[in-house]
């Protein structure tokens, strides 16, 4: 006769590590920027004078001060689920303008940095105006 030890029955918990979407906008933000500051090389700016060259760094700083803004909005609204194209571009928005910012603050593609700020802030912009629990528990005056 054979003898059968009882089955110990433990929750099965999966090993996978889940990852929210504030870590995920934290990481890719972190990632974006050392991957332009890793890239910078001071040689490559684009030759322009000594005055437009302050003048598009000041525009620069004030896009960064902007894209800091994006973030501060996105991982305010990453506190509640968002759901569809609008928690994608509230993760994928700030680091994209992020980028941007620091890529038009070495002065190196301006062209490429542009495209990059702009469209990181409008996607941030064109999710928190079409989403509906962007103030949810907001009461109506």
């Amino acid at each position: 006769m054979a003898m059968q030890a009882p089955a110990i029955l433990a929750p099965v918990t999966g090993s996978r590590l889940r990852v929210g979407p504030r870590a995920l906008l934290l990481t890719a933000t972190f990632l974006a920027a050392g991957a332009v500051l890793a890239t910078y090389d001071g040689s490559a700016k684009a030759s322009v004078e000594a005055d437009l060259a302050r003048v598009l760094q000041f525009m620069a700083a004030l896009k960064l001060a902007f894209a800091a803004c994006a973030l501060g909005v996105s991982w305010w609204r990453l506190g509640r689920p968002a759901e569809g194209w609008r928690g994608i571009a509230y993760v994928a928005g700030p680091p994209l303008s992020v980028a941007g910012g620091l890529m038009m603050l070495s002065l190196a593609h301006p062209g490429l940095a542009a495209i990059g700020v702009h469209a990181g802030l409008a996607a941030v912009i064109a999710a928190a105006l079409t989403d509906k629990a962007f103030f949810a528990g907001r009461r109506r005056a």
